[in-house]
């Protein structure tokens, strides 16, 4: 009879899984049925954002579909499935003309964590079409500041120069 007091005891405290879940388009954090031992969500790759818009937040595993193409991640702790995204933020875009890369009229959304640096990047001065420098966002490898086809930039300083060039024209 103890033994079933303990057990009934042991059952009645123990909680289920917590996970955040998509419902209705809206994403919040719920209670998992008790043989759901996995969370399971989109993969966010930094200063890109989420891989594949259409993989739902969930309690469970995701479909061997989704592992398969890299687009879901599991995680077995309350909330472990919860991206915390930062602020978007803007950076520069490069396009190749002729035989180097030029600043573009137009700049590029970045996404990231919370917890990631806004951080730009620039064409290196031996960058060339074959590099493929495709988007700003993000920091440079080091194989390629190494070889010299990219340069770390960072928001800061690109708000400094406008900053900069601002205060100049209004003294004037």
């Amino acid at each position: 009879m103890k033994f079933l007091i303990v057990l009934f005891t042991l059952f009645a405290f123990s909680s289920a899984l917590k996970c955040h879940k998509t419902d209705n388009g809206t994403v919040a954090s719920s209670d998992c049925p008790a043989d759901d031992t996995k969370c399971s969500g989109p993969v966010f790759m930094e200063y890109t954002g989420i891989v594949d818009a259409t993989v739902l937040y969930n309690c469970g595993e995701c479909t061997a579909n989704q592992t398969a193409n890299e687009t879901c991640v599991e995680c077995a702790s309350d909330d472990c499935n919860a991206i915390v995204a930062g602020e978007d933020f803007m950076c520069d875009a490069y396009e190749f003309k002729i035989d180097a890369f030029v600043k573009s009229e137009t700049q590029e959304t970045c996404k990231r964590l919370e917890a990631t640096a806004a951080n730009c990047k620039l064409p290196g001065a031996k960058a060339t079409a074959a590099d493929s420098f495709s988007s700003s966002c993000g920091v440079c490898t080091q194989a390629t500041l190494d070889d010299g086809t990219c340069m770390n930039g960072s928001v800061a300083a690109v708000f400094n120069a406008v900053l900069a060039l601002f205060v100049l024209f209004n003294l004037l």
